[in-house]
């Protein structure tokens, strides 16, 4: 019985540090500013953290929509409520930005990982209270 756990701990042990290899050789994006051709090209659902300043002690999961026209909305649900927005994006040289149905306004900057092809979006942006945002907006999954 002794053996068999010796052989189940060795296992485990190999196994962890075959993971930690594996995460480690693992290289890190490549991110490239890009610009959007139009609306389509970033059309779709994204998602990642937003991270607002001044900071707070819990950053949150912010949703958006962008559609094929340039509209868009977006959802971050807190315990205080929900951040949520709407409006209609522009696009000028590549770039997009928008001011929001409740006075903010931002930026949106698509980037490109080469290797990968994998896109994100950056976002800037400012409420009317004066509060500042960001984000790492990936495409969601489902």
């Amino acid at each position: 019985m002794k053996s068999l756990r010796t052989v189940l701990r060795t296992v485990i042990i190999l196994a962890a540090a075959n993971l930690l290899v594996a995460c480690s050789s693992a290289e890190p994006r490549q991110w490239q500013p890009t610009s959007a051709a139009d609306f389509k090209s970033v059309a779709g659902k994204w998602e990642g953290l937003l991270v607002r300043s001044p900071k707070t002690p819990d950053d949150d999961w912010v949703t958006m929509v962008i559609s094929d026209t340039g509209a868009y909305e977006f959802s971050s649900y807190r315990t205080i409520g929900v951040f949520n927005g709407k409006g209609k994006l522009d696009l000028n040289d590549g770039k997009l930005s928008a001011k929001s149905d409740k006075g903010g306004q931002m930026t949106l900057q698509p980037y490109k990982d080469a290797a990968s092809d994998e896109r994100m979006l950056k976002v800037d942006a400012k409420d009317s209270g004066g509060f500042t945002y960001t984000a790492e907006l990936k495409r969601a999954t489902k």
